[in-house]
């Protein structure tokens, strides 16, 4: 029995632990999950859970995380939390007989993290991320603003580092502060209120400067090998007010992903963001992760961590995995009582 252990991650965990389970037949594979909070939702599916002490980063958690494999006899680590510390310490953990399954090099990951770097490398690619430019001052922000908005009408700010759209804001120069409160648009600011917020301060973390994409919004979910796509479940999401998500075979993406896969070398599960504005599609991200809705691509029987696991411990496949197009599926929620864990 090989013994794979999650440590702290996304609550989509769960979603994840259940495909495995439903692909691993045989029972080859025992699932080990951690995470800080007791009433977290991936236990629920894994095989054996654990608590991870709070609070703890860098050379404290690598021990943490070296001190878990030994003690709980981990063969796989399939990591979450601190993924680049993990990925530049694999030999300290093979040392111990423990196979780190990051999804890149701990190089690669760095440039995947930070959004204005990943921007300009990937230029290169048959789908070009958006126009953008980076700032750190008002100054920046003012001349950057000046450049992109004679070529946009309607652009967008975003951090150059964060997950989950944390800081994305739709600049809006049309409705006053009070009337986007309002209005409860999320993820819109004022054109002048921003401004003042980043007078506030005289230099700040990276932000970046982008064409808003008003189109369609694809997410990818994938399986590589280091070198090659494996397999690619595309998700055309529904647009405000909608429900579901339609599965969809786009060649341009699958092409833009196959080149992705071989520059920075992903391997095993990765998930792929596009969106269409309106010069075609363009490149948002490549998480180095699981997405939120790998649930989906399970629901049209596609088991893609399954795949990767198995893949990545007996060797992947020579031909790419082949997938149904042109069906919607829903995500509904179920409820299960449980008590808390002690």
């Amino acid at each position: 029995m090989t013994r794979v252990w999650f440590n702290r991650t996304f609550s989509n965990v769960r979603a994840v632990f259940d495909l495995i389970r439903q692909g691993d037949e045989a029972g080859e594979f025992h699932l080990v999950c951690s995470h800080t909070q007791k009433e977290f939702p991936g236990f629920l599916s894994a095989h054996e859970f654990a608590l991870e002490p709070t609070g703890t980063v860098g050379d404290a958690y690598l021990d943490f995380c070296l001190d878990f494999c030994r003690e709980r006899r981990i063969d796989l680590l399939w990591p979450g939390k601190g993924v680049q510390l993990l990925a530049a310490y694999q030999e300290r953990f093979a040392e111990q007989g423990v196979r780190v399954l990051a999804p890149a090099s701990a190089d690669h990951l760095t440039t995947l993290m930070d959004k204005a770097r990943f921007y300009t490398e990937a230029r290169r690619f048959s789908i070009p991320p958006p126009d953008f430019l980076e700032f750190r001052t008002a100054d920046e922000f003012e001349t950057a603003y000046e450049r992109l908005r004679a070529s946009h009408e309607v652009l967008c700010v975003k951090p150059a580092e964060g997950v989950n759209g944390a800081g994305f804001r739709v600049i809006d120069e049309q409705r006053g502060g009070l009337e986007i409160l309002l209005q409860n648009a999320l993820y819109s600011i004022h054109h002048d209120g921003l401004r003042r917020l980043l007078s506030e301060s005289e230099t700040f973390e990276t932000l970046l400067l982008m064409e808003f994409l008003e189109g369609y919004e694809y997410s990818v979910d994938c399986v590589g090998d280091g070198q090659r796509l494996i397999a690619a479940v595309q998700r055309r999401k529904s647009k405000a007010g909608g429900y579901g998500q339609e599965i969809v075979d786009i060649p341009e993406l699958t092409q833009a992903i196959r080149e992705m896969t071989g520059a920075f070398g992903l391997l095993g599960l990765f998930n792929v963001q596009f969106r269409e504005g309106r010069n075609g599609f363009r490149l948002l991200e490549i998480n180095p992760r699981f997405s939120g809705g790998i649930g989906y691509a399970g629901a049209i029987g596609v088991n893609l961590p399954y795949l990767a696991l198995h893949g990545l411990t007996h060797g992947f496949p020579d031909q790419a995995h082949r997938v149904e197009s042109g069906v919607r599926v829903l995500e509904l929620a179920h409820f299960r009582r449980i008590e808390a864990v002690v």
